[in-house]
């Protein structure tokens, strides 16, 4: 137990039995604040000098009978029992390539679209999963490539000490995402000063770690070249030229006194040629495509007080893609810049109260250079939100959050209510309910006209958990249900009249070494049931990039003696809807089932 003079440095902690006492040079009436592991937080006004020894008999309320917010939001990194896996595993899983975006799909509420790589989210579009890194928005966060070929991250998982990965039911302070958020936070400080120096066959790498007494600087340079594997490999399309990119990255902190100051920049180059088939033409597709973009992330919280925490900071992107295909230019510039403040007030042991505003600009340009035809869409969207989390019984919790915004490129106000509500059954099981209305604008889906408003979802959601030891068991069901969706005739009219909706089954189930020594493993089970009525659709129906069953089992053993891990991935989705343009069904094709197996052996000194 903790025991300050409020507005100084003097106070102690109590022994095992609760006894403390301290000398100050303060004098008069103070107030005397006493905070620990388990117990009420609690201000006792005194008079100083004290005539008499104070008895003070606080309020057990310990962390196992604490009612834990688990529907939608699964850690992926972290210390609380709310984690699924930890920052070695992301780069560690099988499959993953140190990619933090294919670890995510290892996780349920994921659908595995293999042809294109980024997070599809309960029967959500890849646009529905928005990124962000300390708090702040990313706005280009997948690698470029070529169609059919599956993006990558951009960004090295050894950067962030804290991976938040929600498939619904995430906070007020996160906005324009329809399925779901991944949040990413960056590492403090390192632990030690070192240099790394990496050379495989695929290109070369390099960091940097430098600690000074208040000031950290992290940097990384990188160079990757896939000719090598395309001369041992037979892939399904011809390249022309290899995937070929650079990269670099820098972390800069400054420690105040009641503060810390990050700095986050990225900044990469690619380019590759490729010939792929497209049943639209009776030759190979030439296609070539050359990317720059480049990230800024600035960000500093406040301590104002032991309860009382502030937040502000920005981000700047820029994307430049040039792509030539089958003779012909486009151009596309993507900016994006983002602002953000936030107050974290924790009143006391049981409430807890987050205020924020946010700012969001964006723009996009896509040009035909043979016809000069352009696109320019802009957008400037602001926000603002509020959070009350109110342990108001011993093993319920009740987390109430709203949040407004305005874009002046759908002309439109929209409010979003979320509610959640746990329960906590004992020490190992815990239960949560969430309800929520979330909003996006139609920028991405748009090309040259005017929206009618945000694109909507709502969803529910009801999750059990459960950790005991090594053991981990997550299960969850929910609904979703989109309207205002973007639709396209054959004549070429826009309406935003689409609707849709998604509901089914996650299942998580981990292991970390109590049934087999050094033997790791998780099962992750998605079952979905969707349909939708946007874009070209003629009807309703289940879009071609969702899967109803999708499996993962994940195996990590660990060789004391070697220093080394062995890593085994299995991946299963079942058949995918496509339209056959042979038949006069929308829609009534299937794919064969997806497999796939990965394994990995990792050296660690």
């Amino acid at each position: 137990m903790n025991v300050t003079l409020v507005g100084t440095y003097d106070g102690t902690t109590t022994d095992a039995e609760g006894n403390f006492s301290f000398e100050t040079e303060e004098l008069g009436e103070r107030e005397l604040e006493l905070e620990g592991e388990g117990f009420a937080s609690q201000i006792l006004v005194i008079e100083i000098p004290l005539k008499a020894s104070i008895e003070i008999e606080l309020e057990e309320v310990t962390q196992l009978e604490t009612a834990v917010f688990t529907a939608g939001t699964m850690r992926a990194v972290g210390n609380t029992n709310e984690t699924m896996m930890s920052s070695l595993d992301v780069v560690t899983t099988a499959g993953s390539d140190g990619d933090i975006i294919a670890a995510m799909q290892t996780l349920p509420g994921t659908n595995n679209v293999s042809e294109d790589g980024r997070l599809f989210i309960r029967g959500g579009e890849g646009e529905e999963t928005s990124i962000f890194i300390d708090r702040l928005r990313v706005f280009q966060p997948y690698s470029q490539t070529a169609p059919n070929t599956p993006a990558r991250g951009r960004y090295s998982p050894f950067l962030f000490k804290g991976i938040n990965f929600s498939t619904g039911g995430y906070e007020a302070a996160y906005g324009q995402a329809l399925s779901g958020i991944l949040s990413l936070e960056t590492q403090d400080f390192p632990t030690e000063n070192s240099v790394d120096l990496g050379i495989m066959t695929l290109g070369l790498s390099a960091a940097l770690n430098k600690s000074w007494e208040k000031d950290a600087l992290t940097t990384s340079l990188a160079y990757y070249n896939l000719w090598p594997a395309m001369q041992m490999l037979k892939t399904r399309d011809e390249f022309t030229h290899a995937p070929e990119g650079y990269s670099g990255e820098a972390v800069y902190r400054h420690q105040f006194k009641n503060g810390l100051y990050k700095s986050y920049m990225a900044a990469e180059y690619s380019k590759l040629g490729v010939l792929y088939e497209d049943i639209n033409y009776e030759n190979l597709v030439d296609f070539k495509l050359k990317n720059t973009n480049l990230y800024w992330n600035n960000s500093y919280v406040h301590t104002f007080h032991r309860n009382l925490e502030g937040f502000i900071g920005f981000s700047v992107a820029k994307s430049d893609t040039e792509v030539e295909q089958m003779q012909n230019d486009y151009l596309k510039e993507d900016w994006g810049f983002n602002a953000k403040m936030e107050l974290d007030w924790k009143l006391n042991a049981r409430n807890l109260v987050k205020l924020g505003s946010e700012y969001m600009g964006r723009g996009i340009e896509n040009e035909e250079v043979e016809t000069n035809l352009v696109s320019d869409l802009d957008e400037n969207l602001w926000a603002v939100y509020a959070e009350h989390t109110w342990y108001f019984a011993r093993k319920w919790g009740l987390k109430m959050g709203i949040r407004s915004e305005y874009s002046d490129y759908v002309k439109q106000w929209n409010v979003s209510p979320r509610v959640s509500l746990a329960y906590k059954i004992n020490r190992y099981h815990n239960i949560s309910a969430f309800y929520g209305e979330f909003f996006q604008s139609p920028i991405d889906e748009m090309g040259y006209d005017q929206p009618n408003g945000f694109m909507k979802s709502r969803q529910y959601l009801l999750n059990y958990f459960y950790q005991k030891e090594k053991q981990t068991v997550r299960m969850e069901v929910y609904q979703k249900d989109y309207s205002d969706l973007i639709r396209n005739t054959t004549e070429g009219k826009i309406f935003q009249n689409g609707i849709g909706y998604a509901r089914g089954l996650d299942f998580f189930w981990r292991n970390n070494g109590s049934h087999f020594k050094n033997v790791q493993y998780w099962v992750s089970y998605s079952y979905i049931d969707t349909k939708r009525l946007y874009q070209d659709f003629p009807e309703e129906t289940q879009p071609s990039f969702v899967a109803n069953h999708n499996l993962s089992l994940v195996g990590k053993y660990w060789i004391q003696k070697w220093r080394s891990q062995l890593g085994m991935t299995y991946q299963f989705a079942s058949g995918r809807p496509y339209h056959n343009p042979n038949s006069n069904e929308f829609m009534s094709g299937k794919t064969k089932e997806f497999s796939e197996r990965s394994s990995q052996l990792g050296v660690f000194d």
